[in-house]
């Protein structure tokens, strides 16, 4: 079932709500534990297109899943994921200081982000989380999609890392509370109708 107009204005704002609360977090909470990017991360400015990219579409994307409980499954996985790693950030706030992107117009991009976006909330990475839950619906819904949606997704979870917004181990834990959370709604337990 297509997702209605109402699908789409609830969507979009409980997405502009999670951005407001990640935003306030970001400006409010003193970040105490200062964290650094292990020696073997390179740093590739010109990548924050496919983070951002990332960040924004595979949110929007879960709306194409055609199965409306599985979407459901879907959200309230992602959201009942973000709000735990939303408690995280504020009760073990993170700072990780990430370089100066070095000149040419290829990295204006990672310039805009990393003015806008502080270098807080490092553990665990909520970036990740819909990319996964995106990538598994699919699995289900449309496994036809999976074949250039989890390279997309690949290399958005390699951006996240060497773009410095995330540590690997960051990442690594928010893959593990997006599978957890969506187990625990029931994301694999679809059962989708031929």
């Amino acid at each position: 079932m297509k997702p209605t107009r109402r699908d789409w204005i609830t969507h979009t704002g409980l997405g502009l709500l999670t951005f407001g609360a990640y935003v306030v977090i970001s400006r409010v909470v003193n970040a105490p534990v200062a964290v650094v990017m292990p020696d073997w991360v390179p740093f590739l400015p010109w990548l924050a297109v496919p983070y951002l990219l990332q960040v924004v579409v595979s949110y929007f994307l879960v709306l194409a899943v055609r199965d409306r409980a599985l979407r459901r499954a879907c959200v309230s996985a992602y959201f009942a994921a973000y709000a735990l790693i939303s408690l995280i950030w504020l009760l073990y706030p993170t700072v990780m200081h990430r370089p100066v992107a070095p000149d040419g117009w290829w990295n204006w991009p990672y310039q805009v982000m990393s003015s806008l976006d502080l270098p807080v909330n490092i553990f665990p990475a909520g970036h990740i989380l819909m990319p996964v839950i995106v990538c598994w619906a699919f699995a289900l819904d449309r496994p036809r999609w999976v074949w250039w949606l989890v390279p997309c997704e690949a290399l958005g979870a390699v951006a996240i890392v060497t773009t410095w917004q995330h540590r690997p181990v960051d990442v690594v834990i928010g893959v593990a509370l997006a599978v957890a959370f969506g187990l625990l709604f029931g994301i694999g337990r679809r059962r989708l109708p031929a």
